[in-house]
């Protein structure tokens, strides 16, 4: 089977297939791994798998017999994901329970990767793999031993008994190696010697993958896809995309569904931004007052802060810097005391929360505003993940990338906030204004929309998938 291009594919479009009703499963050893492995010890003939560690999170496996493959360029590759694509478990079960408790997810695997190689592609192996702990400062490092013993053993006697030359990639965490982003095969191009743009046949390599966003039938018994993942690591590549059910069984394609899709934002730039008193994004009205920020990490709070209020004479408050409310409020309180205007730059997620500052400016008798950052927690972590992991070019001041608790936290937290609660009034800030961040490309006013201010290349790595 030779996959045609695959554009990428929007939310609106639903095709990919369900998973057989019934696998016949093919067994997983050969007579010459059986062979060799009841052999002496000084007569057993060497490994042919290698395993690496090129970067500290990133394991790696490589059939010896791979380095001895020279294929002519442009290159075509087939990827696959390993669990539930390559292999699934004996018993069905989401989590392997030892190195040799796996399987064919289907008898046509082994042949259909046969059939690759005779047909001149590279096969290679993408896999998330967040499971596994590659950390030697673990607070449980037999845990972490145990983990990758068994996926060493899984991936040894499935390369030994495919007997191709395979490599495979394992992402252990949440960085730039898991997909969907695209670590993994850009360290498949480092290791090959190839670049992205001649070196590879992109109209014929594509990638296989489990993860594909398949909304549950319970009438057909499929159960939902955990992610979009492997779909939208495909689209990051630029390569067709296809279903175990589609490549290794001819079924056809069922709907999806893609919950966010990045590059919307940048193709419906509009400002939306209004408050109940003027249209303006931000109008000082009082000599003194506190503002309190209410929104999810990442909406852009700080970049709004800096680029319309700081100019204003407003003071700074931010539990990220203080750590604790109660210095925020002693610290807001001294600055109203010094007849200085506040914001109060911090997620302010829940009513009890703002209830406090409300109490504080009534004690202080100040007016007190709100600013209601709408943006949605999914797009809020896609702005903090290309933050802190698409390179300097998107983060000159080097920020770490958040933890997903953050985001979680603030939307189990999160109480719309209310005029009832005793604000003056409440500003709301949508995204296409709060993307002013001042660590990645700005949008500017033209009229009445928001246009992309930044380089075609930095576009072109904010509106990749980054979070699935």
């Amino acid at each position: 089977m030779t996959p045609a291009s695959l554009k990428r594919v929007s939310s609106t479009d639903r095709e990919i297939s369900p998973p057989p009703a019934k696998r016949r499963i093919a067994a997983t050893t050969t007579s010459t791994v059986v062979s060799n492995f009841f052999k002496p010890a000084s007569q057993k003939e060497p490994d042919k798998v290698v395993f690496q560690t090129p970067h500290g999170t990133l394991f790696t496996a490589r059939h010896q017999i791979t380095q001895d493959v020279n294929r002519p360029k442009p290159l075509k590759i087939a990827a696959f994901d390993f669990d539930d694509t390559i292999v699934t478990t004996k018993g069905g079960t989401k989590f392997s329970r030892g190195a040799d408790d796996w399987q064919w997810w289907n008898a046509a695997v082994p042949s259909r990767l046969k059939q690759l190689n005779d047909d001149g592609y590279a096969i290679i192996i993408v896999s998330n793999q967040a499971a596994v702990s590659l950390r030697t400062d673990s607070k449980s490092p037999k845990d972490g031993m145990r983990s990758v013993n068994n996926l060493r053993g899984k991936v040894m006697a499935v390369i030994n008994t495919l007997d191709l030359p395979i490599t495979m990639y394992a992402a252990t965490e949440h960085d730039l190696f898991r997909k969907p982003r695209t670590g993994m095969w850009e360290q498949m191009l480092k290791d090959y010697g190839l670049t992205d743009h001649g070196d590879i046949d992109h109209e014929r390599c594509f990638f296989v993958g489990d993860a594909a966003g398949r909304e549950a039938d319970k009438s057909a018994g499929l159960r939902k896809d955990h992610s979009c993942c492997d779909r939208e690591f495909a689209a990051n590549v630029g390569i067709a995309f296809h279903t175990p059910e589609e490549y290794f069984l001819d079924a056809p394609v069922q709907p999806f569904v893609r919950t966010f899709d990045p590059a919307a934002y940048l193709n419906n730039a509009e400002l939306t931004a209004q408050t109940s008193a003027t249209p303006a994004v931000f109008n000082k009205k009082h000599d003194v007052d506190i503002v309190l920020f209410c929104g999810s990490p990442g909406a852009g709070k700080s970049t709004f802060y800096w680029t319309h209020m700081s100019s204003l004479g407003y003071e700074r408050v931010n539990q990220d810097i203080l750590k604790s409310r109660d210095k925020c409020m002693k610290v807001a309180t001294q600055h109203v005391e010094d007849g200085k205007p506040v914001v109060v730059d911090n997620t302010n997620a829940d009513i009890e929360t703002r209830a406090s500052w409300v109490a504080l400016a009534t004690k202080l008798k100040v007016p007190i505003r709100l600013v209601h950052f709408t943006a949605t927690v999914k797009l809020c972590e896609h702005n903090d993940t290309v933050r802190a992991l698409a390179g300097e070019l998107m983060n000159p001041e080097k920020r770490a990338l958040l933890p997903k608790v953050a985001f979680t936290g603030f939307a189990s937290r999160y109480r719309e906030p209310k005029i009832e609660e005793g604000f003056q009034d409440i500003t709301t800030v949508d995204f296409k204004v709060s993307h002013l961040i001042r660590t990645m490309p700005p949008l500017q006013r033209t009229d009445d929309r928001l246009q992309f201010e930044g380089s075609e290349e930095q576009a072109a790595l904010w509106e990749r998938f980054w979070v699935s």
